[in-house]
């Protein structure tokens, strides 16, 4: 794992915590961010300069996010690797997923790519490809904040107080106001404990404990 200063504000995640987190799998991650056979990453991974390290930042785990949105798309690797080359020859940046720009611009960036790549530009005869790829940029970006163009936190939309933010508890989903990880409440939840009892412990109303709940089941039972 890298050192405390090396990880200090810009979160960090196991392969497993990022397919957590975006509703896919740890396979999947490192065969975006890793490579697989002679297929190379799609981008190189903040940590990976670092030797046996797998771990992710919060700027990966939110191009992972995309990808995985793209990908239940119907989108292919080959055509998101061609957007991601594409939208850093326009926007001149490494890391064009993770960019405000890349909210504003990412649906004709994704258009040019299908077409460019020489894939069929309506996904399904019932949804014609630029429909579908607003739709997918808009929910994959659309609860992110940016700063300076650049992605800094997550709020997701499923829930109403969480936050996923790099420099808070190394990126962990934590309830926003109380700094809680959502994480602990809901195993304290799964051992027994209901979230009345749990709203007296940690002296946070209930309506807080309640959405950390029901934000941590929707991780295990991913429909986003």
């Amino acid at each position: 794992m890298p050192q405390h200063a090396e990880i200090f504000g810009l979160g960090i995640y196991t392969p497993r915590e990022a397919a957590r987190l975006v509703g896919g799998t740890a396979q999947e991650v490192l065969r975006w961010t890793r490579g697989s056979g002679p297929s190379k990453p799609l981008w190189t991974a903040y940590y990976q300069y670092m030797e046996d390290t797998t771990e992710l930042s919060f700027v990966d785990l939110i191009e992972v996010r995309v990808v995985k949105a793209l990908r239940r798309a119907g989108v292919s690797t080959q055509s998101i690797r061609f957007a991601i080359g594409l939208a850093e020859t326009r926007f001149g940046v490494e890391r064009p997923l993770a960019t405000q720009n890349f909210r504003v611009s990412g649906r004709q960036i994704l258009m040019d790519a299908l077409e460019n790549d020489g894939e069929l530009v309506s996904l399904s005869k019932a949804n014609p490809g630029q429909k579908v790829f607003t739709e997918i940029v808009k929910q994959s970006l659309s609860d992110l904040e940016y700063e300076d163009d650049f992605v800094a936190r997550w709020r997701p939309s499923v829930a109403n107080f969480v936050v996923i933010d790099p420099k808070r508890s190394f990126g962990e989903p934590i309830l926003d106001e109380f700094g809680i990880s959502t994480r602990t409440l809901y195993k304290e939840f799964v051992d027994g404990y209901d979230a009345r009892h749990l709203s007296k412990i940690y002296e946070i109303p209930m309506k807080y404990v309640n959405d950390a709940v029901r934000y941590e089941k929707g991780l295990e039972s991913p429909s986003n």
